[in-house]
């Protein structure tokens, strides 16, 4: 609401608005998009995905090196490369055994998990990949509240992102003395690290046996 009045030779305007701020309206402030400055790669960004890319020509046998699963052409090299992991078992081997898993199915969940990363970077050299952002801007009488995160290179995760960062501008906006009312009871807090603990969790999903 809008009221103007004349004090003098002055008008004043006053604007008011209810005090109650209704989360879901910051959630629907809330939104992905892409991140246009991020210039890192993926393999820079996150952890576990150590490697080298070699031009195929300086292979002896070009053919027996196009046949390797690491094969791939990038625009970008414009060349064809051969992706090779570090020797990395990602900890799972040792977690494994020690939730009783054998031997064998230990060391097939490590390649399992080697031949994931492979294919994943063969795509990211391959395809190329985006980055993403969060971001909430909400504006009352004027005031911006704001809040955002970059530099996510999972759309899919970048999604389970936004009830965090519209918590973060309501925090902003409850500090202002605004009142944010249906807020989640319990507030989750999303990290990278979290994202590296999915693979420890299914794992220990699993019931293994000999």
């Amino acid at each position: 609401m809008r009221n103007t009045f004349r004090h003098g030779d002055t008008m004043i305007a006053v604007e008011s608005r209810p005090a109650t701020i209704a989360f879901d309206d910051l959630l629907a402030a809330t939104e992905v998009v892409y991140d246009q400055h991020e210039s890192m790669t993926p393999w820079e960004h996150c952890d576990g995905f150590e490697h080298t890319a070699t031009p195929e020509r300086r292979f002896r046998d070009e053919a027996d090196a196009r046949a390797m699963q690491g094969s791939v052409y990038c625009d970008g090299h414009r060349e064809r490369l051969v992706i090779e992991l570090s020797d990395e078992d990602y900890g799972i081997y040792q977690y494994a055994r020690e939730r009783g898993a054998s031997r064998q199915v230990a060391a097939e969940m490590v390649a399992a998990e080697r031949r994931r990363t492979l294919a994943q970077l063969v795509k990211w050299y391959g395809d190329g990949w985006e980055w993403y952002g969060v971001r909430c801007h909400f504006d009352v009488l004027g005031d911006e509240y704001n809040d955002s995160l970059w530099g996510i290179d999972d759309p899919e995760y970048a999604e389970t992102l936004k009830e965090e960062i519209a918590l973060n501008v309501a925090a902003q906006l409850e500090e202002a003395g605004y009142t944010v009312a249906g807020k989640p009871e319990h507030r989750q807090t999303w990290t990278r690290a979290d994202k590296q603990a999915r693979l420890a969790r299914n794992l220990a999903a699993q019931n293994w046996t000999e």
